[in-house]
């Protein structure tokens, strides 16, 4: 019984989970270091997306910015970011 609550928790979980994240995808040969401002949070977070990665973040939309450009893009919960020679573009949904 316990098996079949978690297995119906994780299956109704991970569509709606999956839905609200945005996406980043760095298709450089370098690392880059990135601030991100979430909604309703105090302070933004430093991150380091390194070369050729693909990773889910901004559960709920942010902004996000490219440290060594200065480049800032709002991002929405069901965008794609990708990074591409430097330079940040945003793949709306």
């Amino acid at each position: 019984m316990k098996k079949t609550a978690v297995l119906l928790v994780i299956a109704l979980w991970a569509p709606w989970g999956a839905s609200l994240a945005a996406s980043l995808q760095n298709t450089d040969s370098q690392a880059y270091e990135l601030m991100i401002a979430e909604p309703n949070r105090p302070y933004a977070s430093s991150y380091r997306v390194i070369e050729h990665a693909q990773v889910d973040f901004c559960f709920l939309g942010c902004q996000v910015t490219l440290l060594t450009t200065g480049q800032t893009v709002s991002v929405g919960p069901q965008d794609t970011v990708v990074i591409d020679d430097g330079v940040m573009t945003v793949n709306r949904q």
